[in-house]
């Protein structure tokens, strides 16, 4: 039976700092100054035509993974991405998995990715056996500090992957360099990262292949799912197989390959296809969110808000803030309680990879203060499509009257 990791007093001791306090239970507001209902960091924003498409597959029955509309959403999500293949799967850690299987990851392969992301991305490199090999983050977009990431090449080193975090592009043409100098494979986990753009080009459409999720919390959702998206057809065939039990072309029931059931059905597809006809019009509604905190927040001292380097679109997924308590005047899980008493969900940025019980001990010793300090500090606030200027005014209110501005 499976045992769980579990970290000795002493371990614990040396992560405790960056452990988050209890979730807060959120409320469901009662005053008259309240929107009068809870306003969750991110919910889903179902304005287009997501019921006609899903009626179709039911009047049809086609509703299984078998269906038009699955390669009407790869197509136009390939459209959107400027990608040549998309290939749609179960979910984002799926579609990382299908990459690094694809790829021929295996033991005694190392892959380079940031210590500050959600834990799929770490997952799914040690799922093929490979090992997950750590950098810190650069302080401004989050994403992994490329200045550091050639000390950690090493001859088992195979890939890279660099994650778009909370929207923003990671930097792709320093991180190519590196790649091409080193002979190695560069991915991008592009969960967060529906439609932004790195210097004119779009997520998805910069390196080997990229990972997105549509998750019911991102910028398109199909409830659960994923996609691969690469301009490499060979790539996209295998990936394709793999997510498929990896069938025979020829013979139904022969397998090749150690393959997987990572298929999404005809009814996620329709819902995300309705969704990415309107990735624009979500994507323009995040950055007007973003512009409008950053009105209300810019004059709060001890907050640092979202930044966007040169040349970059970022869609941000999330608008994520950190909180220095000692000028505030209160700590980020004193912030998340009391905004949680009054109706607004928060969410506390990632715990680093390096600090997971799971991955501590092959990490033990080794500092990524930028991670530790955003994951110490850091929230996200209510972001998405479907939340109002007034329902942010008041969660702007509510901050403002715990701050020491």
């Amino acid at each position: 039976m499976l045992q769980e990791t579990v970290l000795t007093p002493e371990e614990l001791d040396e992560v405790r700092h960056l452990i988050p306090g209890p979730e807060p239970k959120v409320c469901t507001p009662v005053s008259e100054d309240s929107p009068g209902r809870i306003l969750q960091v991110s919910e889903p924003a179902l304005h287009g035509k997501e019921l006609a498409y899903v009626t179709e597959c039911l009047r049809s029955n086609w509703i299984s993974s078998a269906g038009p509309y699955i390669g009407k959403f790869e197509s136009a999500f390939a459209d959107a991405t400027g990608s040549a293949f998309a290939v749609c799967c179960s979910s984002g850690t799926a579609a990382l998995h299908l990459m690094m299987a694809a790829s021929g990851l295996g033991p005694g392969d190392e892959v380079i990715i940031p210590t500050f992301t959600m834990i799929a991305t770490a997952n799914a490199v040690a799922f093929t056996g490979a090992t997950p090999v750590l950098v810190d983050a650069e302080p401004l977009s989050w994403n992994i500090d490329v200045s550091q990431v050639e000390a950690r090449i090493t001859s088992k080193t195979k890939a890279l992957i660099a994650v778009h975090t909370y929207g923003h592009p990671a930097d792709m043409d320093a991180l190519q360099a590196i790649a091409d100098r080193h002979g190695l494979l560069l991915f991008e986990d592009a969960a967060e990262a529906h439609g932004a753009k790195y210097h004119g080009r779009t997520t998805g459409n910069l390196s080997d292949g990229a990972a997105f999720s549509f998750y019911a919390n991102k910028i398109l959702t199909t409830g659960e799912g994923g996609m691969v998206t690469t301009n490499r057809e060979d790539f996209a065939k295998l990936v394709r197989t793999l997510r498929d039990h990896a069938f025979s072309e020829n013979y139904h029931f022969w397998h090749g390959y150690r393959g997987f059931n990572y298929r999404m059905t005809n009814l996620q597809a329709a819902l995300g296809l309705a969704q990415t006809e309107q990735l624009e019009k979500m994507v323009a509604l995040r950055r007007q969110t973003r512009a409008l905190y950053d009105a209300r927040l810019k004059a709060f001292s001890g907050l640092t808000l979202p930044g966007e380097l040169p040349g970059v679109q970022s869609v941000f997924w999330m608008y994520s803030i950190l909180i220095d308590e000692q000028v505030f005047g209160c700590s980020r899980d004193e912030v998340r309680r009391s905004l949680a008493r009054r109706g607004i969900e928060t969410r506390t940025t990632f715990v680093p990879i390096h600090a997971q019980p799971i991955y501590f001990r092959e990490n033990r010793g080794r500092r990524f203060p930028v991670a530790e300090d955003i994951c110490r500090q850091g929230l996200y606030l209510p972001s998405g499509a479907n939340l109002k200027e007034a329902e942010l005014d008041y969660v702007c209110r509510c901050l403002g009257e715990l701050g020491s501005h």
